[in-house]
């Protein structure tokens, strides 16, 4: 019913009455806007002022509220014939060289992060002619997982939830196919220690293993709204293969600190677009910066 309510009003009222609702959760909800807050300044505290960052905060909440209307508006609107209008197509050379990879079954892996309309990207991938294998996470809902699985899946790319990824990714890049990872979260476990927008973190060894692995190119990237209502920009930050990192003595940690770098860049680009409330440097510091009280086991 929010779909075809959103679909029938257009994308313009759709962003306004979505902005006006995610601002109200926002202000009246504490913890949410504490977070938030607390991780962006930490982030960001030494580049902005620090009046913007309360600002920012916000409007990345907002951002995200404008996903669930991108997911529904797309069902009607992004289409083969349509989707360029909508910004969705990938900059040259690099989808050029995307597609050169492929055709030469080279083995891709596509990451990026909690940034942007980010759940649309599978969708735009298929359009460009990039057949991606994209891990997701599945939402709690079953039917508006179903629902967002099939709209993202729509241009030919293959959901692989999250814990069926281990098994089915190397099945892909063996093959020499294309894989599609939202490399965004702290790996308390046996993660690569490093900062992200200058604060400790530890990153997840996957994908410097599986391009170390199977010599994989490796393309950094990220989608982002222009400032009209439905309208997009691919941006890549980082592309390089296996010559980048031939002789690094630590390749798997070579390639981490460079996706990561290139992260940081599209995220440097419009702070508001990325997902702040994410607890991206794990939930340890998440509550430290907001004054949570640690979990009741936590200490055991």
């Amino acid at each position: 019913m929010l779909a075809l309510f959103l679909g029938v009003i257009g994308p313009r009222p759709a962003y306004s009455l979505l902005a006006i609702l995610a601002r109200w959760v926002y202000r009246l909800y504490d913890p949410l806007r504490l977070r938030s807050e607390g991780q962006c300044r930490a982030a960001l505290g030494d580049r902005c002022p620090p009046n913007e960052i309360s600002r920012i905060a916000e409007q990345a909440f907002v951002h995200r509220a404008w996903n669930l209307a991108d997911l529904m508006l797309a069902d009607r609107l992004i289409h083969p014939g349509t989707y360029h209008r909508y910004g969705g197509r990938i900059p040259e050379p690099y989808r050029g060289l995307i597609l050169d990879a492929q055709r030469r079954r080279q083995p891709v892996i596509l990451v990026t992060g909690y940034y942007g309309p980010f759940d649309l990207l599978p969708l735009f991938l298929g359009f460009n002619g990039i057949r991606a294998a994209a891990v997701y996470r599945p939402h709690a809902n079953p039917d508006f997982d179903a629902y967002r699985r099939t709209i993202r899946a729509r241009s030919g790319c293959e959901m692989i939830p999250d814990m069926q990824a281990v098994g089915r990714l190397p099945q892909v890049l063996e093959k020499g196919g294309t894989v599609a990872i939202l490399s965004d979260h702290h790996a308390a476990r046996r993660g690569i220690a490093l900062t992200f927008l200058g604060l400790e973190t530890a990153a997840s060894r996957s994908v410097g293993l599986l391009a170390w692995h199977y010599e994989a190119v490796v393309v950094v990237a990220g989608i982002r709204r222009r400032n009209d209502a439905f309208h997009f920009e691919i941006v890549v930050s980082d592309l390089f293969d296996q010559s980048a990192w031939r002789g690094e003595d630590d390749p798997i940690l070579y390639v981490t600190k460079r996706y990561v770098r290139a992260l940081e860049s599209i995220v440097l680009h419009d702070p508001t677009q990325y997902l702040w409330a994410h607890a991206r440097w794990g939930p340890d510091l998440a509550r430290r910066l907001t004054g949570e009280a640690q979990p009741a086991d936590a200490e055991r």
